[in-house]
């Protein structure tokens, strides 16, 4: 059943569900939908233009373009001529720096790059000159002009014609996607027709993915966790993908594609949980109670419920009574047809896991990787443990080895990194397994549990180990806060590097009729310090001394993929924010002294 490839599994869909919507994309701010049919012949279409243009097997052709039709038919039109795609990271307003692009493109010996439009071509023009294998570039929006040296996507596509799909082995290279790059250089994944079909079919099956499902896409097809699980998992399908105009309007694109599988990140959903709560906060006191108490006593019922334990008669009356007046709610948010909510590439807070569940929604945790097409395991309607990352999906093997490193074994996991032999026998042993650097255990009824990394774990000059995720989740669930990173190997005690939630300090700058020349002055303020400060010892009280911070700087700047601080996939690149903040961070230890520097320190 596994032995095809992306556009064999992607055709017999296409003959199941002809008349089907596939994607939906705004225009004029209506979405208007591409029936399976239409996307085969627009696929069709722009596979004759590439192969007239001399695109052939196992040539490799970049993206750079955030999600809509255009990217997923110049996928599928590629890898049916048997190329490989090549796919980098953006959003809109947001592309990676130029040298990362060249190395990307020059390392793969990239043939041709699908562009999404001249604002992005136009950061990029200048350094084509010095990547000598790209042969062409072609632009999804563009204006008919002569004498210009890109082509238009509409002038590539040639209907009416037709070619065959090239003779190409489940085995063989689908796609080359470059890691984040956490530490180093990035790597070429090498993912296989197999490894990505056997995984999206395992991802559609453990969370029982149909053909009546929606999904609205808007984290970057660049990252496999977006493109294998709302992508081809929901083609495979039969469903249906509608495409956010951008990140910052899919809130309300949802209240017109009406998804009813959402696919997230915890920053994400930590985000929405927190503006959620805001206005929770500064609502009426009535309201305010009725919240409350909705999620204390749909708590104490899914307890109970667990446990399967006695539910006294006046907890279910209650019970009914709340979720009628304020979980009902909740559930009418992004068009109310929410039944799935999964939730992957780093851990979630369990407390706002709790929340969302208790609430009404079906929040699945998973954990995969890139280098496994990315699903390894994920909690399932009929097996949802919070705090976990659930069972292996079919096919997949998991295994603790040392130091509770996580291994995996499986048809998805890849092939190895793209001229990195060395760098490939690293993390794949001589049985297959793969070592992901990851640490966890299994709980007594299998689920798999992640308790750190073993490059992020911290270990004190006291010899206590403490992995920072989750105390960062912890205070990243202040709404004055948007990102942390914990600091501290080799030292006495934990400091933090906080970048405040800027919107929010701002209003609360107004409340408090605060005045201030600019941003940075603002984060100065004992106000603002000191507001901060209250959430950061708030969310960290219960731990021990020696998993408690001591001292935190506030940074302007957030952490981003465009200044190198967050991996496309929004991780913390630790290496990268202490390279660029260290004196802040040493301030915190009292090595360097700078006056500039204390105005935005705070020692606990």
């Amino acid at each position: 059943m596994n032995d095809r490839t992306i556009y064999q599994a992607f055709s017999e869909s296409v003959k199941e569900h002809a008349d089907r919507t596939a994607l939906m994309y705004k225009k004029d701010s209506e979405y208007q939908p591409i029936t399976y049919r239409e996307l085969s012949q627009m696929v069709d279409a722009v596979a004759v233009g590439l192969q007239q243009m001399g695109v052939k097997k196992e040539d490799r052709i970049a993206i750079i373009s955030y999600n809509r039709p255009e990217w997923v038919i110049s996928d599928l039109a590629t890898l049916k001529l048997g190329g490989i795609v090549v796919p980098l990271y953006y959003t809109p307003g947001h592309i990676l720096p130029v040298s990362l692009i060249s190395y990307m493109i020059n390392d793969s010996k990239t043939r041709m790059i699908f562009i999404e439009n001249m604002e992005v071509y136009s950061c990029i023009r200048e350094a084509l000159k010095n990547m000598p294998t790209v042969q062409n570039v072609v632009l999804f929006d563009a204006r008919p002009e002569k004498n210009v040296d890109y082509l238009r996507f509409e002038d590539l596509r040639k209907t009416g014609e037709e070619c065959e799909a090239a003779a190409v082995s489940p085995d063989e290279i689908a796609t080359i996607v470059y890691t984040s790059g956490t530490t180093g250089e990035p790597k070429g994944v090498m993912l296989t027709h197999r490894n990505i079909v056997s995984n999206a079919l395992a991802a559609v099956e453990h969370c029982g993915f149909t053909s009546d499902d929606v999904v609205l896409s808007y984290l970057p097809l660049a990252h496999m966790f977006e493109r294998t699980c709302d992508y081809y998992g929901v083609l495979f399908a039969g469903g249906s993908v509608g495409y956010a105009e951008d990140l910052t309007t899919a809130a309300q694109d949802s209240e017109k594609v009406r998804p009813t599988v959402v696919l997230a990140v915890p920053y994400v959903i930590e985000k929405v949980y927190a503006a959620a709560f805001k206005k929770v906060e500064e609502s009426s006191p009535i309201r305010k109670g009725l919240v409350n108490s909705a999620v204390k006593n749909l708590n104490e019922l899914a307890n109970r419920k667990y446990r399967s334990e006695n539910i006294p008669l006046l907890l279910k009356v209650k019970c009914s009574i709340l979720d009628k007046l304020v979980a009902s709610k909740f559930r009418k948010l992004c068009g109310g047809r929410i039944r799935l909510i999964v939730s992957g590439a780093a851990p979630l807070n369990r407390q706002i896991a709790k929340t969302f569940y208790v609430l009404g929604y079906n929040i699945l945790e998973g954990y995969g990787l890139t280098e496994t097409s990315p699903v390894v395991a994920c909690n399932s309607l009929d097996d949802n443990c919070l705090g976990t990352v659930g069972r292996p999906v079919s096919g997949v093997e998991v295994r603790i080895g040392d130091n509770s490193e996580i291994l995996i074994r499986g048809p998805n996991v890849m092939k190895g990194y793209y001229n990195k032999p060395e760098e490939t026998a690293k993390v794949i042993d001589k049985e297959g397994w793969l070592h992901t650097g990851d640490q966890g255990v299994f709980d007594e009824k299998g689920h798999l549990k992640i308790t750190g990394r073993i490059k992020e774990i911290i270990v004190t000059s006291g010899g206590k180990n403490v992995a920072p995720a989750p105390t960062e989740a912890r205070i990243s669930m202040s709404s004055y806060i948007d990102q942390v990173m914990l600091y501290g190997d080799q030292k006495k005690y934990l400091v933090a590097l906080v970048v405040p939630n800027q919107p929010v300090i701002e209003e609360f700058a107004g409340a408090q009729n605060l005045t201030f020349k600019n941003y940075p002055e603002l984060l100065s303020r004992d106000e603002v310090k000191n507001a901060i400060k209250r959430d950061i010892v708030e969310a960290t009280t219960d731990l021990p001394s020696y998993g408690q911070i001591k001292a935190f700087a506030l940074i302007p700047e957030p952490f981003s993929p465009e200044n190198e601080m967050l991996t496309p996939t929004l991780k913390l690149k630790r290496t990268k924010i202490v390279e660029r903040y260290n004196d802040f961070l040493e301030n915190m230890y009292g090595v360097v002294q700078s006056t500039d520097l204390e105005r935005h320190i705070v020692h606990l």
